[in-house]
């Protein structure tokens, strides 16, 4: 009875079909490998776009040239052709799967997919020491929510481990990076602030929306505290001593 009960729930589990809904992006895998998949339904306008800088790649190659040719070195980046040497624009094609119904085999293919719908990612807190002198050198606690949303599923997954804890990780960075330098007053001047979020944007894009396909539509700076901070040795001998921040009243 066990075996039998086996073999239904492993059955049940090989699907043939998977849907990708209108608030998701996909993946189609086979063999491990991200496969790509011609894209259909496309807007009137964008598809007579697609032919006409086929027509104008065709007619610049030649359709008997093309169709002869072994090497696609003299095709344009991202353009191929079949083996009748017609030339297919490289917009027809996508990694990432569009809503749909998609048959697969088990075992050998799966569909992964994801939401596409925009986040706010808490980053939670950091700490920065401001530029004043000793003793007026404090330490200021900065919290931040960053509103994102994925663009590119493919990139998301493959350009980097865990796209969600590695955005978090690289704005804290960023932010710490370009908080310094301030003096305490600083921090108190809304342009600080503003100018703060537009700078770590503009960091940001550069690795997150370039590299790892996430699109960041804002930057919040959410609370800028005083802080206070007390070192405390543990009571295990040789424990180093640790920080521990406490937020009081500006």
């Amino acid at each position: 009875m066990g075996l039998i009960q086996e073999l239904v729930d492993l059955v049940s589990k090989l699907t043939f079909v998977a849907i990708v809904h209108e608030y998701e992006q996909g993946l189609y895998f086979r063999s491990g490998v991200v496969i790509e998949k011609t894209i259909k339904g496309f807007k009137p306008a964008d598809l007579a776009q697609i032919k006409a800088e086929e027509q104008k790649v065709q007619n610049e190659i030649g359709r008997i040239k093309s169709l002869f040719s072994l090497q696609p070195s003299n095709l344009p980046e991202g353009f191929r052709k079949t083996w009748t040497g017609r030339v297919l624009h490289p917009r027809r094609f996508s990694k990432v799967l569009k809503p749909g119904v998609y048959f697969h085999l088990p075992i050998i293919e799966h569909i992964l997919t994801d939401y596409k719908q925009e986040r706010v990612l808490n980053l939670g807190y950091i700490s920065v020491l401001t530029k004043d002198p000793e003793p007026e050198c404090k330490a200021v606690l900065i919290s931040c929510n960053v509103r994102y949303e994925i663009m590119d599923l493919y990139r998301s997954y493959t350009a980097v481990y865990d796209y969600e804890a590695s955005l978090k990780y690289h704005s804290m960075s960023i932010l710490a990076l370009k908080s310094l330098g301030k003096k305490y007053d600083d921090w108190k001047d809304p342009v600080t602030i503003s100018t703060l979020e537009k700078k770590v944007i503009e960091e940001l894009r550069k690795i997150v929306t370039e590299k790892w396909g996430l699109k960041i539509h804002q930057i919040y700076i959410t609370d800028v505290t005083d802080a206070k901070i007390v070192k405390f040795a543990g009571d295990v001998p040789g424990q180093a001593a640790t920080s521990v921040v406490k937020p009081i009243d500006l």
